[in-house]
C-alpha cells in the first residue's frame, strides 16, 4: 500500500544513535538508592484540551539527577508514540542529565510505548537499554528483590501474559525463601488501584498477580504508572503506590464520596490534581524506606511529600504523609 502520511513515514525511521542508559552501577553508600519515575511522554499535538509540561518534566529529571539515586526503575509511557523518532529524541534531551549523572535505568514497557509498529519501537528500546528485557524481569539490589511486569496483556496477548503469571509465581516464591532477600518489589505500568478518572483498576492483575504480593511476607511495595497522579493506598496490610507523575498530563482524581479507594495521600489544596514528582526506596538493615519528592518550582511552594517504611515482617514501622489522613 503506497498512502503514508509524512508523520508515518518519519516514526517508522530508525535512529542512527542513541545514547546508552543501562550502565554498570556501583554505590559510595551502604545502601543504594532506587529512583522510581513513570509517565514522561509528551503531550500529543492532537490533545489540544490536556496539560502540556515540558518545562515542569525538564526540571523534574534535574532534580532527580541531582539527588544521584544509584538506579533509576521507569515505569513505562518514556514516550508518547513508541516508534516515533522524534518523541525519542526528546526522551534522550530530557533524560541527559540522569545520564550523565550515571545513573542506570530499568525500562519497563507502557502501553505508549505500543503506539506505532513494535518492531521499530523495540529497536529504539534496544538501542538506548541493551539487553533490558523488554517482557519481565527481576533484579535483585541491596537484598530488595525488584519484580518488574510487562502489563500490556492486550499488546503482548493473553499467551504471553500466562506465560508471565507462571514465572511471577515462581518468582516470586524463590525470593519469599531465599535468605538473601530482605523485601519484594512489584513494579509494572498498570495500576491495579487507582482513583483516576481517566484509567481504572486493572481487573486482570487483581485477579491473578495480587494473590501471590497480598500473600507474600516479603512483599512491600507494588508501584505502577499508567495513572497520571500520585496516589497511596494501603490495602489489605500491602502498600500500592501509583506513581505517575514524570511529566504526563495529570489526570483528576475522584474524591470524597466518590472515591473507589482510601488515598494515604491527601495533600492540603486541589487534592484531586497531584504533583509532579518521583519516588525513592531504600533500604536500611531490616526496614524499607519510601519517600515521593514532588517538585521543586522557584517561587512555588512545593506540594506535601510523601514517606512511610515497613519493617520486614510486613507491619508499617509509621507513615508520614505531610497532610495525610
Amino acid at each position: 500500500m503506497m498512502a503514508c502520511s509524512v508523520v508515518l513515514l518519519a516514526s517508522c525511521s530508525a535512529p542512527v544513535l542513541a545514547p546508552t542508559y543501562t550502565v554498570p552501577w556501583f554505590s559510595l553508600r551502604q545502601h543504594p538508592v532506587v529512583g522510581i519515575l513513570g509517565d514522561t511522554q509528551r503531550t500529543s499535538i492532537l490533545e489540544v484540551w490536556r496539560e502540556r509540561n515540558d518545562p515542569q518534566r525538564e526540571r523534574l529529571l534535574r532534580q532527580f539527577a541531582q539527588q544521584r539515586p544509584d538506579v533509576m526503575i521507569h515505569l513505562g509511557d518514556m514516550v508518547f508514540y513508541g516508534s516515533d523518532h522524534d518523541d525519542w529524541d526528546y526522551f534522550d534531551r530530557v533524560m541527559e542529565p540522569a545520564r550523565r549523572a550515571g545513573i542506570s535505568v530499568l525500562p519497563i514497557l507502557g502501553n505508549h510505548e505500543y503506539f506505532g509498529v513494535d518492531r521499530v519501537m523495540q529497536e529504539h528500546v534496544r538501542l538506548r537499554f541493551g539487553d533490558a528485557p523488554l517482557g519481565w524481569s527481576s533484579t535483585v539490589i541491596d537484598s530488595v528483590a525488584f519484580v518488574l511486569l510487562n502489563t500490556n496483556y492486550r499488546e503482548i496477548g493473553l499467551e504471553a501474559m500466562e506465560q508471565q503469571r507462571r514465572w511471577y509465581v515462581r518468582t516470586m516464591r524463590d525470593f519469599e525463601v531465599a535468605d538473601s532477600v530482605v523485601f519484594i518489589v512489584v513494579c509494572g505500568h498498570h495500576p491495579p488501584y487507582t482513583n483516576s478518572t481517566v484509567v481504572e483498576d486493572d481487573a486482570l492483575l487483581q485477579q491473578y498477580f495480587l494473590p501471590v504480593y497480598m500473600t507474600s511476607r516479603k512483599s512491600a511495595v507494588w508501584f505502577s504508572g499508567h495513572a497520571h497522579a500520585y496516589e497511596h493506598f494501603y490495602i489489605n496490610m500491602k502498600h500500592f503506590v501509583v506513581s505517575g507523575g514524570g511529566g504526563g498530563p495529570r489526570q483528576r482524581l475522584l474524591a470524597g464520596d466518590g472515591e473507589q479507594h482510601i488515598d494515604m495521600y491527601q495533600p492540603a489544596e486541589d487534592a484531586v490534581l497531584r504533583p509532579f514528582h518521583y519516588c525513592t526506596v531504600e533500604r536500611t538493615d531490616r526496614t524499607l524506606h519510601v519517600v515521593m519528592h514532588p517538585l521543586q518550582m522557584p517561587g512555588i511552594i512545593p506540594a506535601p511529600a510523601d514517606s512511610f517504611a515497613v519493617a520486614v515482617s510486613g507491619t508499617d514501622t509509621g507513615t508520614d504523609t505531610g497532610a495525610g489522613r
